[in-house]
């Protein structure tokens, strides 16, 4: 007995050092990807309030000898990135407003409704999003062209959202797929028109699915840097990824610290609305729980 329980406490000991071991390199090659990915993000936002000196120091230096924010002052003085900075924000809102509006309402016709070779509508949908951009740009800009709407920030918003639309119909007739229609039965044996059930019951389960949908659409259309290429010419309509992009065979010493600074800025606004919709899909995950309920 006694031999027993020493054979069983030693295997209970291995295991639980195999457990320790396995978690050890685990976490190592977390922190691996961690620092891989987070030290550049570290080294822009230190280079950007740095001298401009400093830059070019050697050995360098992981913090800033002295910091400054003269680079954020040169940037807004020197160099049109608040017009960049609003216009990169008009289009990616446009384009996220425009592709979860058209893409939320036809995903749930799809959804709900059977329609002819539906199938192969949506394969259709779907195998048009695997298309590179650079593919979509001839034919886009034709129609940009026809229309008269070359250098406008209206182009950018509808290629962007023509870019993203097929993606949203897709995810979001499957979230849509996974909603129980007898809700909205239920809903609309309480007097609801089938409007009214699509806005109090499915609309509220489906925020998670907008959400999420919502953040990849202003991702791309935040960081587009070909569409504006070809469809933008003037100063007025440039928006941030092609207004830096100009500034990177510039020489100038000065001018690689602004850039660094934009850098920074052009990262807070994506920050931003991933964290906001962090809490957003949280919160909609238990509210939808609780509605299913």
């Amino acid at each position: 007995m006694i031999a027993a329980r020493r054979r069983r406490a030693r295997t209970w000991d291995v295991a639980d050092l195999n457990r320790v071991s396995a978690r050890i390199v685990l976490y190592l090659l977390l922190l691996t990807v961690v620092v891989t990915v987070g030290f550049p993000m570290f080294w822009m936002v230190s280079a950007s309030f740095r001298m401009p000196a400093d830059l070019y120091a050697t050995p360098p230096s992981l913090l800033p000898a002295t910091w400054t924010l003269q680079n954020y002052f040169d940037l807004f003085e020197q160099t049109r990135f608040g017009t960049y900075f609003v216009n990169s924000l008009i289009v990616a809102c446009g384009a996220t407003g425009l592709s979860l509006l058209i893409g939320g309402v036809g995903a749930y016709s799809l959804s709900r409704f059977r329609y002819r070779s539906i199938r192969a509508f949506s394969s259709l949908a779907l195998s048009s999003y695997l298309l590179p951009e650079v593919l979509l740009v001839i034919p886009l800009y034709v129609y940009v062209i026809g229309l008269g709407l070359a250098d406008t920030l209206v182009a950018l918003i509808i290629s962007n959202m023509a870019f993203t639309l097929p993606l949203t119909l897709w995810y979001m007739r499957a979230y849509f797929n996974a909603i129980p229609v007898s809700l909205e039965e239920a809903a609309m044996v309480e007097g609801c028109t089938r409007f009214q059930a699509f806005r109090r019951v499915v609309l509220p389960l489906a925020l998670p699915g907008l959400v999420a949908t919502g953040v990849f659409s202003f991702n791309q259309a935040w960081n587009d840097f070909l569409f504006a290429l070809v469809f933008t010419s003037s100063e007025r309509n440039k928006v941030l990824p092609l207004g830096l992009a100009t500034w990177i065979a510039n020489d100038n010493v000065y001018m690689w610290g602004m850039l660094l600074a934009g850098a920074v800025l052009v990262t807070l606004p994506v920050l931003v609305v991933f964290f906001v919709a962090q809490g957003k899909l949280i919160s909609g995950l238990a509210e939808g729980s609780a509605k299913g309920e």
